[in-house]
């Protein structure tokens, strides 16, 4: 079954057969031929024909897919779809340019096909439940902020959906044109889209992780626990979860780490060397590795990304810090290393964060392995000191101890 997409004028031909609809069944003949079918909930509800990016494609596709969802018969006339180009100064036109735009093309291929999907449903959603007229064709004139804010309503029972939907509007609506002076122009004037308040409220984000909550949450797993190696390495390296779930021993050089981050990897890609923290190496020690993973599932195969995400967040749960993730912990280093007076390039150097000076840029790729040890060297997460295991054998204290001491 192929996936859903709207059409560009500016898209070249190999980008139009690119894009697909759902519903369709692709059968291969015996003398290599392709015949397309329309299948909705197991039924097979006739062929289409045989080139997908014809007008006369669309026209059967829709036709079909309007008798399959009830929403009329074969002659019934209706007209608006998503069949054919999209109607100038409409909804879906303004949607197909910035689909067609460089701030799209610009995104990570895994954002593209999320902000697509959202893009496709909002397109589809009828004016009124259960009508026939869809967003798609609305004239932009009228895609108000009474509209936008039925767009968000309609996933209210889900508001991160809801408010995904509104960020991808506002950008949608900072798509441009070339102008009649050759510079660029946005097509809309007024970005109405934020005008339209999310459902949630601004906040500081993330919390951020105390040397306490690390405490009581490394003493209910015990030192020797695959959640206290999972923080320990959080702590020690400042590592996003997406780097967690695959560092392994094939990232080591002797007394650094170095690895690409999953982050920005395809558009802007960022090589770290973090020096191994001795605590981390202690730690590191006392868990063999067994792969090519240093956290694995019960059955030995590595975390996916969302997985590891998860069961990250049930370990701090089972130490009743639900408020806790794994960020929880990077967002606490960096402000453990600023309180420590960590500079900026300390903190670019160890995160792999940039700036917008291009000066500051090179400098930071110069001396990044360097800036890393240093900030490593200033890690001090305070008693912790004295409940994890120490490079020179043995606890300094006992945790109740270290207890007694932060009380």
């Amino acid at each position: 079954m192929e996936g859903r997409g709207v059409t560009a004028p500016e898209l070249l031909d190999e980008d139009l057969a690119a894009i697909d609809l759902p519903y369709i069944e692709k059968n291969v003949s015996r003398h290599g031929g392709v015949r397309r079918y329309f299948r909705y909930e197991g039924k097979r509800y006739g062929r289409l024909p045989d080139d997908p990016d014809s007008e006369e494609f669309s026209r059967e596709y829709w036709r079909l897919r309007r008798i399959a969802e009830g929403e009329g018969q074969a002659d019934d006339g209706a007209k608006d779809d998503l069949s054919g180009r999209p109607q100038p100064g409409t909804f879906r036109w303004l949607c197909s340019l910035y689909l067609a735009s460089d701030a799209y093309r610009r995104l990570d291929k895994t954002t593209q096909a999320k902000r697509r999907a959202i893009i496709d449903a909002m397109l589809l959603e009828p004016l009124k439940p259960g009508g026939k007229r869809l967003y798609a064709n609305m004239p932009l004139a009228a895609l108000d902020v009474k509209n936008i804010e039925v767009l968000r309503d309609r996933k209210a029972s889900t508001p991160f959906a809801a408010d995904e939907r509104l960020k991808v509007l506002r950008q949608v609506f900072e798509t441009t044109r070339p102008g009649r002076d050759g510079k660029r122009e946005k097509i809309v004037k007024e970005n109405r889209a934020r005008l339209v308040q999310p459902f949630r409220k601004k906040s500081e984000g993330h919390h951020t992780i105390t040397a306490e909550e690390i405490g009581r949450y490394i003493q209910h797993h015990g030192t020797a626990s695959k959640a206290t190696l999972a923080i320990v390495i959080l702590m020690y390296t400042g590592l996003r979860v997406s780097d967690l779930a695959t560092i392994g021993p094939q990232h080591r050089r002797g007394d650094i780490f170095q690895l690409r981050l999953f982050k920005n990897r395809n558009r802007g890609p960022v090589t770290l060397q973090i020096a191994i923290h001795p605590i981390l190496d202690t730690v590191l020690a006392m868990h063999p590795a067994k792969g090519m993973n240093y956290l694995l599932t019960e059955y030995g195969k590595p975390f996916s990304i969302k997985g590891l995400g998860n069961r990250v967040s049930d370990w701090f749960d089972q130490a009743g810090l639900p408020h806790c993730t794994a960020h929880t912990v990077r967002k606490g280093l960096a402000t453990s290393l600023a309180e420590s007076e960590a500079t900026d390039s300390m903190l670019d150097g160890l995160f792999g964060w940039k700036d917008g000076k291009t000066s500051k840029i090179y400098t930071a790729k110069k001396q990044q392995a360097k800036l890393a040890r240093q900030a490593v060297l200033r890690i001090d997460w305070g008693e912790m000191g004295n409940i994890l295991p120490h490079p020179n054998g043995g606890v300094a204290s006992q945790p109740e101890n270290a207890e007694k001491k932060a009380n």
